[in-house]
């Protein structure tokens, strides 16, 4: 089985120096910020949207400056959401470490998070290209968009497949489809599309496969805590799909999802997801959004970069964690 190493082989240096990038455009003089960015240490996400800029890229020619640039800024707005969505969540580890708003308080969480907001729309904008720069923008405003519909909408046990959606596409597949995208930088309009369009399905089909390692993954193999979407009163994919599937138990069910007060009741409500099909049918829609992301990829030239991000839409659905 083609593994997440074999089909990021030869971007380590990449991800090396778009690391480096990070550092450089979070540095300070400050002697106490220094300290909490330092504490933080390697923090960040899976490194999705950066893969994305920079296969795109080798599939079009040359990993330049500017991508590496554009890799680290996308990866440092997801990296403010992820500080922001753990304080959110309560969640009290990722990655193994502390979450910062444990480390720190959620003041502290909120103002970093901020900052690396901030320090990556700066970055962009030092490049002088306006286009990108609105595009990162624009998008951010639509990640957050989606934070605040996903929160507004919790425990709405009417809520649609197609306001899922649109709610996964905002917080999620967005700035997978920017990614996607701003690798096509020196692509013509057409390749650009087809890139973003590209970033966009896998993005929609990472996050509904997210939706449904909600019900099964270990927190150990994770390496954070799973703040359950049950428990949150997140109506996922599984959970709208469980409860059409429900027929004269969709009543009973709506009850159990509202009154969640342990852990045995999410336990019992997991397990009556799984018997209803929901997992099994929301991974038959994230395999359809993977099998879009690889019919678009005929917008890019063929070859082995291609390739690699076929097989990486592939592997989001088949991943554990």
């Amino acid at each position: 089985m083609t593994t997440k190493i074999d089909i990021l082989a030869g971007l380590a240096s990449h991800f090396a120096t778009v690391e480096d990038e990070m550092a450089r455009a979070l540095a300070t003089d400050e002697p106490r910020v220094a300290e909490l960015l330092a504490q933080l240490g390697g923090f960040h996400g899976k490194m999705l949207r950066p893969a994305l800029v920079l296969l795109v890229a080798q599939t079009l020619g040359e990993v330049s400056g500017d991508h590496l640039r554009l890799a680290a800024a996308l990866e440092m707005i997801h990296t403010a959401t992820l500080i922001h969505d753990d304080m959110i969540d309560e969640g009290d580890t990722r990655r193994g470490m502390p979450t910062a708003h444990v480390r720190h308080g959620t003041a502290v969480a909120v103002l970093l998070g901020d900052y690396f907001y901030t320090h990556a729309f700066d970055l962009v904008a030092r490049m002088d290209r306006t286009w990108v720069t609105t595009r990162l923008t624009g998008t951010t405003n639509v990640v957050c968009r989606g934070e605040l519909q996903q929160m507004c909408a919790r425990r709405d046990l009417d809520l649609g497949e197609d306001e899922y959606e649109r709610i996964i596409h905002a917080k999620t597949a967005a700035l997978c489809e920017l990614a996607g995208e701003l690798g096509a930088v020196a692509g013509t309009p057409a390749q650009r599309q087809a890139a973003a369009e590209y970033g966009r399905c896998c993005g929609m089909a990472f996050q509904i496969v997210d939706d449904c390692l909600d019900f099964s993954t270990d927190p150990e193999k994770v390496g954070k805590t799973l703040a359950t979407d049950i428990e949150r009163g997140r109506l996922t994919l599984p959970i709208i799909r469980a409860l059409r599937r429900a027929g004269a138990g969709r009543d009973e069910l709506g009850r159990q999802l509202l009154g969640v007060a342990n852990s045995n009741d999410v336990a019992l409500i997991r397990k009556r997801i799984v018997e209803l099909g929901g997992i099994a049918e929301a991974l038959t829609a994230a395999r359809a959004y993977v099998a879009r992301a690889k019919t678009s990829l005929g917008g890019l030239p063929a070859g082995d970069g291609r390739n690699r991000l076929a097989e990486l839409a592939d592997f989001i659905v088949s991943r554990e964690f």
